[in-house]
């Protein structure tokens, strides 16, 4: 058995970011409760010009600068409560709408986050009205039921998740990315990349899942080289950003090695999650190549391999060469050295932050023990 739900509403498109009001009006909003990255963001400006054209009323909160942790996420329920809002939109990327949605979330639900972060308190009611306006094409958290959320006492990465999180309504506008800087369209990109390949060999993915991730792979690695390289490229841009939305769609399947490794560590050693996720989704293909090779040919095929005279294996080593090459050509890390000082790093104790904030994943194709993870770790160095 399987259970899928997505956001009622997507809308795609150039100036798409004007469909806002209608649907603010069709759900009676009169005040929101704004959470964005910078408030001189262009897409920002936009929104909040529209808002008072049209006589409603907004509360910024633009403390998310970085990925956002406890201590955000209470302040920004507790202003959203105090200020009597009645919807939240977010308008940034992955870590301005995961603050959104657990925002959202707490702003009915009460309480401090941490208790549903690590003292399994269960989430009982329904958030408000919530509204996802990506700004990066990659993390594909408008789609999404998951909020990373960084512990202020470990440092850990560690998710809540409910079905009453997801956004209702995501407006993917290609006019909010184009001034995007190119290493944040690279590392983002990379991260879409990832959820597309993990979610589709994960062991929790289905039919629908599984088209949601072969289709954002097709469009994704056929875009971000001309995204990168061409900002301005609205076509590009936009592609990207539905490509992101479906890799989104998919991880409901779950992540596997690359995130299980590269989310920790991207916590412990101030590295991006996306360049977290570039440098170690060739080392997990690798690692999990023959746990689910059927699989990773139907990925190969679609990076553009012919496998007539190959084997299997063959076939998923050209495909992993594919994206090794793709890497290449947009300058995605591949090392930890090109993100850290190496000799800063300590093996066992890295082995033992994984273990603790994401050893619960259990949907990655090969079996994830400390051994696999050191060897991906020494591969990645």
């Amino acid at each position: 058995m399987y259970e899928i739900v997505n956001n009622r509403k997507v809308i795609v498109g150039e100036n798409a970011i004007a469909e806002l009001i209608p649907n603010l009006v069709w759900y009676g909003i009169k005040k929101v409760f704004l959470v964005v990255y910078s408030t001189e963001a262009e897409s920002v400006i936009q929104v909040r010009k529209l808002l008072k054209k049209n006589g409603i009323g907004e509360v910024i909160f633009d403390k998310v600068v970085r990925e956002p942790d406890l201590i955000v996420i209470d302040e920004g329920a507790d202003a959203y409560r105090e200020n009597k809002c009645e919807c939240t939109i977010a308008i940034g990327g992955g870590s301005v709408v995961d603050a959104a949605k657990a925002i959202a979330m707490l702003s009915t639900n009460g309480g401090k986050i941490v208790e549903y972060q690590m003292e399994g308190r269960e989430i009982t009611r329904p958030a408000p009205l919530f509204i996802a306006i990506p700004t990066t094409a990659g993390t594909g958290a408008e789609a999404t039921k998951v909020s990373v959320i960084i512990n202020n006492s470990n440092n850990w990465k560690k998710a809540i998740y409910h079905t009453t999180m997801i956004a209702e309504v995501v407006i993917l506008d290609p006019l909010s990315c184009v001034d995007l800087p190119r290493n944040v369209t690279v590392a983002t990109g990379m991260d879409a990349i990832t959820h597309a390949i993990e979610s589709y060999v994960s062991l929790n993915a289905n039919p629908i899942t599984e088209m949601h991730s072969l289709e954002a792979l097709r469009i994704l690695v056929a875009h971000i080289e001309t995204a990168a390289n061409h900002p301005k490229d609205l076509h590009a841009r936009e592609m990207m950003l539905l490509g992101s939305y479906l890799a989104g769609c998919a991880i409901g399947a779950g992540t596997g090695l690359a995130h299980i490794v590269g989310q920790p560590l991207g916590a412990l050693y101030s590295i991006s999650h996306g360049d977290a996720c570039s440098i170690f989704l060739v080392p997990s293909m690798k690692a999990n190549m023959f746990h689910s090779l059927q699989k990773y040919v139907k990925i190969s095929e679609v990076l553009g391999v012919d496998k007539k005279a190959m084997s299997n294996a063959e076939t998923v080593e050209t495909g992993i060469r594919k994206i090794e090459e793709l890497a290449l050509k947009i300058d995605a890390p591949k090392r930890l050295s090109e993100c850290m000082l190496p000799e800063k790093f300590d093996l066992k104790f890295a082995i033992e932050i994984i273990q603790g904030s994401m050893g619960h994943i259990k949907n990655n194709p090969r079996q994830v023990e400390p051994q696999v993870l050191m060897e991906m770790i020494q591969a990645a160095l």
